[in-house]
């Protein structure tokens, strides 16, 4: 494969940015595609990073925005409330696309969540309801219980402000950095 057998995306500012937010579109609660599946990176109670696998729930490219959805006791809503910047990086096999994305989480809870719950399949809605909550030490693997709350569901919508994109498509590999203060310009870096 040459450069001229490349995705056109891959080598054009403009086209690599949108190709990005489809890569992030798709993401339904129904959806079954690699980049549903990220790693969300805060920063935790000690100043230390803390990361773990999430699952992305939603992508607005209109507002630059991301949901993921968790049960609102757990450390990450904490961490967050403390200090609501984070990081969220995933990767898509099928388009060889790595996507670095930082920006701000807001925790969206109670009326303004319940839209969503609705959504959620009956076999979903216990995960938002672990006793006891969830990072609490038990003395067994089964020594919980899992209810359905609509009281613990909390939606973490994160506002993107940085997006560096890094595709690893051959022979060229090509890396642009965007920032939303400057209108998602973009700046090609090396890969």
């Amino acid at each position: 494969m040459n450069d001229a057998d490349l995705p056109t995306w891959t080598h054009d500012l403009a086209q690599l940015f949108n190709a990005s937010w489809g890569v992030l579109l798709p993401q339904t609660v129904s959806a079954r595609v690699d980049a549903r599946l990220a790693n969300l990176a805060t920063i935790g109670a000690d100043g230390a990073p803390e990361a773990r696998g999430v699952v992305l729930r939603a992508a607005d490219p209109a507002r630059c925005t991301l949901d993921i959805f968790t049960d609102a006791t757990t450390r990450k809503c904490d961490e967050i409330a403390a200090d609501p910047r984070a990081a969220l990086t995933l990767w898509r096999e099928d388009v060889l696309l790595q996507l670095r994305l930082r920006g701000t989480i807001a925790i969206i809870e109670g009326p303004m969540a319940q839209d969503a719950w609705a959504g959620l399949s009956d076999s979903a809605l216990p995960d938002y309801g672990v006793t006891p909550k969830p990072g609490t030490p038990i003395n067994a693997p089964d020594a919980y219980t899992r209810s359905p709350d609509a009281a613990r569901f909390a939606i973490l919508r994160m506002t993107v402000d940085t997006m560096d994109v890094v595709s690893l498509n051959r022979p060229t590999h090509t890396r642009a950095f965007y920032e939303r203060r400057d209108g998602w310009r973009g700046q090609w870096q090396a890969p």
